[in-house]
């Protein structure tokens, strides 16, 4: 059987599991910072910076499924106002000669709809997707291609607002989980330089965590989608952030979040269309994150049927009468295979420790291994002992 704290401390398990490495991070940090550097240098027609949009900026990063595939780097190649330039114009001539001339690429650099997705030689663990944009004020313009009618137009964003947003709604949190990590590393932190200079990813929120989880449940659940229903992690994030109440922990996250998800839906349509609209966007029309399934409506069905299966996966009552057998083969199942190996070897590992050392023993009521427990557990003496 498990208690709450014991789930949040399986979850917390493979959340660190499944995030990147603090040295990934930084190289990702080092690869947009030098093409950003290197286009304003060539470009001296033109003022441009790039910056990281989407879960790189809000700290939500997933390991790959598999080690083959590499991380996706969403970026913004902003530029300091539009200098004449069609949509067309921008995207093709300006923005794609750049990136063909940045670095060898491993192949033809592709156009998606907003963005040209690219794969450098000398960066194998990252493919980058650059949206090329105009600087408008408060929000940014865009360059989206209709492909069914091959246009090209500006269309409005706000990647920088988004993530002001995001932060502001975990802003207590993180603010606590701050202050007790300077506590704690209060031996290496000897100045107000120190902490200023600290990365975030050193102490994320339990919404930062509950989204890298549910995530990491759409990826799996959704594995092999040829019919192009997987639900997108933009929906995801706003939703999970504009219901997170500053909860403590992963596991009340993730039950306020997906207890209240479709309600939240249903209560944030207009007319007949769904709407989960980008809080941060002030450009005029609202730039609406669910528009595709007013059209595709099999994208809506799908997300409910994640939601569902995401209850009943994560946070269904059921979880706290499993034996950890059954917990095993819930993550396995939920979260992947991988996942489940590395976290379930590693606490198998620790117990096997903690036994030999006597931390834990067997509870005489419950008959189970608890640091709590009274009757010493046998040293084994099999091969290898």
């Amino acid at each position: 059987m498990y208690t709450k704290d014991q789930l949040n401390d399986l979850y917390e398990r493979i959340v660190k599991d499944i995030d990147i490495s603090d040295a990934l991070f930084d190289a990702a940090e080092r690869e947009y910072t030098e093409l950003g550097k290197w286009i304003d240098r060539e470009t001296p027609t033109y003022k441009v910076s790039i910056y990281p949009q989407g879960s790189f900026a809000l700290g939500t990063v997933n390991k790959p499924i598999t080690g083959a595939d590499d991380y996706d780097l969403d970026l913004v190649c902003e530029f300091e106002q539009q200098y004449g330039l069609s949509a067309r114009v921008l995207k093709w001539s300006v923005v794609k000669p750049l990136l063909e001339q940045y670095r060898k690429t491993k192949g033809e650099i592709e156009e998606k709809r907003r963005c040209w997705h690219v794969e450098y030689v000398d960066a194998p663990q990252f493919h980058m997707d650059v949206i090329p944009a105009v600087y408008r004020g408060s929000y940014i313009d865009i360059t989206d291609h209709d492909e069914e009618n091959d246009r090209y137009e500006y269309i409005g964003s706000n990647p920088k607002g988004y993530v002001k947003w995001f932060q502001g709604r975990m802003a207590v949190r993180r603010r606590a989980l701050r202050e007790q990590y300077c506590l704690m590393h209060s031996d290496v932190i000897k100045s107000q330089a120190d902490i200023e200079a600290l990365k975030e990813y050193h102490y994320k929120t339990p919404l930062q965590k509950a989204i890298q989880l549910l995530k990491r449940h759409r990826d799996v659940m959704f594995a092999g989608d040829t019919n192009n229903v997987k639900p997108i992690s933009i929906i995801i994030t706003t939703i999970a952030a504009e219901l997170y109440d500053n909860e403590d922990n992963i596991v009340d996250t993730l039950a306020n979040i997906l207890t209240k998800a479709e309600g939240y839906i249903w209560a944030h349509k207009v007319g007949d269309d769904f709407h989960v609209d980008n809080p941060s966007y002030t450009g005029g029309d609202t730039e609406n994150f669910a528009e595709k399934w007013n059209k595709h409506p099999e994208r809506a069905a799908a997300f409910f049927q994640w939601l569902q299966q995401a209850r009943n996966d994560l946070i269904d009552a059921k979880l706290y009468n499993f034996a950890r057998v059954q917990m095993a083969d819930n993550i396995k199942k939920s979260l992947g295979e991988v996942t489940h190996n590395r976290v379930f070897t590693q606490m198998a590992e620790e117990e096997r420790q903690a036994i030999a050392a006597q931390y834990r023993k067997v509870d005489p009521k419950t008959g189970g291994i608890t640091e709590s427990g009274s009757i010493p557990i046998p040293r084994s003496h099999h091969y290898g002992a």
